[in-house]
């Protein structure tokens, strides 16, 4: 059970709705700071700065070249405007000028023809031009109240210009906040939830196609997968990696059923061949020499042929890796071609294939020798076992330029399809698929040549037709590059 809660508290989908919830729960822990806890500290700031500019317009007005009816008419606006009481007082004369819209207990400063006289006298002991309460006010008021007050000097006169605006009851702005917070955390958390969860089901939905899909290539069914595409780009991204995936490992997968499949023929026809041919000798003609001879003859052929397959598996081994060793160095291409081309003197002779060599005197090629021996042998091999009708197999050398050397092997036999190019230099590929034993060689030629032309830099590639035949070509730099 544990486990189990283990495992749906790790999942993505949870985890996504549970950072869904925490951005929500943090959106109204924002908002509880803002509304409740901030709220009155930047209420009170806010009309701090409203009655300071109060007072700058009262003092614009009232020491403007404006008539005293215009005056009056726009003091009184003003005052209405701001919900406030105003005093102009003249220090010098003790005469006072007062507009008031809050009524006997929403003004401290001035009621009934009166002017609170503490008022003044904060005033006159405050060594400031301005003076500031904030909070109930002596006697004239017992509501909450924010008073500022300006000294100025007009005409040599000094005047006195206050405000006085009445505060709301906090309790009263707090609770209707904070019914109006509930409300709003209500909302949020709802839509938190629903919202949550559609983005966790939309996230977690093509991710868990992806992992039962998965699934599916760890068990080795390459075929079935099906890795759907979705909304998330991301998602679709790891989608078709893995649909690649999928493929290759589909394709390596065959591949390796070949590999073996072809391996253990090769290996199981001379083996068979050996057993057969040395019970012949036990049984049969071990008294006989020539028949012993001939019968030990075709032991020591299959024996080679053995040899030069688990030779050749593990040179490729070793060339894929990277782990091959190689010596570049100058050396004489013409002369490795007719070289390799004799080494097939007796099986072209019985044959009856005709090998035509079009070569460049001293082509001085720069590469490893023994390496690019193998290549020629290879290709030679290969154009042998696919000879036309003709007969004819033509090799050609030449320079493309001073810097390069391309060699061709050309055979007129079926030629390769053009679905099969890609695959022809993987190991054991044959075109039809089904495989039938080399008549020489280990079947991994062209694998071990794209191998070591590779190393080299080499380009290399087939230039082919269906019916008319093959032309398999490299290039080398020439060992007077500069």
């Amino acid at each position: 059970m544990d486990r189990q809660n283990k495992k749906i508290l790790n999942s993505i989908s949870f985890k996504s709705w549970l950072y869904f919830m925490l951005f929500a729960l943090s959106i109204v822990l924002i908002l509880l700071i803002g509304q409740v806890i901030l709220f009155e500290p930047f209420y009170r700031n806010t009309l701090k700065n409203n009655i300071v500019n109060l007072n700058k317009q009262i003092y614009n007005i009232s020491f403007s070249e404006m008539e005293e009816e215009a005056k009056s008419s726009s003091l009184f606006a003003l005052t209405a405007d701001n919900n406030a009481c105003i005093l102009i007082y003249n220090r010098d004369s003790e005469t006072a000028t007062a507009y008031d819209v809050l009524g006997e207990y929403g003004c401290a400063i001035y009621s009934e023809g009166n002017v609170n006289p503490t008022i003044i006298e904060k005033m006159d002991e405050t060594k400031n031009y301005n003076f500031y309460i904030d909070g109930k006010l002596l006697e004239l008021s017992d509501r909450e109240v924010m008073v500022y007050g300006e000294k100025y000097t007009y005409n040599e006169a000094r005047y006195y210009i206050i405000s006085n605006i009445a505060l709301q009851s906090m309790d009263l702005v707090l609770k209707t906040t904070q019914n109006q917070f509930l409300i709003i955390v209500a909302i949020v958390m709802i839509l938190a939830i629903l919202i949550s969860y559609l983005f966790s089901r939309l996230l977690s939905t093509p991710i868990l196609h992806i992992q039962k899909e998965a699934l599916k290539l760890s068990e080795g069914d390459y075929g079935s997968v099906n890795f759907e595409k979705s909304d998330i780009n991301e998602v679709d991204e790891l989608s078709e990696t893995l649909d690649k995936a999928a493929k290759d490992l589909s394709k390596i997968d065959e591949t390796r059923k070949e590999l073996f499949a072809n391996v253990s023929h090769d290996l199981k026809t001379p083996l068979t061949m050996i057993k057969a041919y040395a019970e012949m000798i036990r049984d049969i003609s071990g008294g006989n020499k020539a028949k012993r001879n001939e019968h030990l003859d075709v032991i020591i052929n299959e024996t080679d042929v053995l040899n030069k397959l688990v030779s050749d598996m593990l040179d490729l081994s070793k060339l894929q890796d990277g782990v091959a060793s190689f010596n570049f160095a100058p050396f004489d291409l013409s002369s490795n071609i007719n070289d390799a081309v004799a080494k097939f003197n007796t099986m072209v002779q019985k044959e009856g294939i005709s090998i035509q060599i079009d070569c460049e005197p001293e082509l001085l090629a720069y590469g490893d020798e023994s390496k690019i021996n193998e290549v020629l042998y290879n290709f030679i091999s290969n154009a042998i076992k696919h000879v036309g009708e003709d007969k004819l197999i033509q090799i050609r050398a030449f320079l493309i330029d001073m810097h390069t050397i391309r060699i061709e092997v050309e055979d007129h036999g079926p030629g390769i399809d053009d679905a099969m190019l890609p695959y022809i230099w993987d190991r054991y590929y044959k075109n039809d698929k089904k495989y039938t034993r080399a008549q020489s060689g280990s079947g991994l030629g062209l694998a071990i040549n794209k191998a070591i032309l590779e190393d080299h830099k080499s380009k290399y590639g087939v230039n082919t037709e269906v019916g008319k035949g093959s032309t398999f070509y490299f290039e080398l730099p020439t060992a007077i590059s500069d």
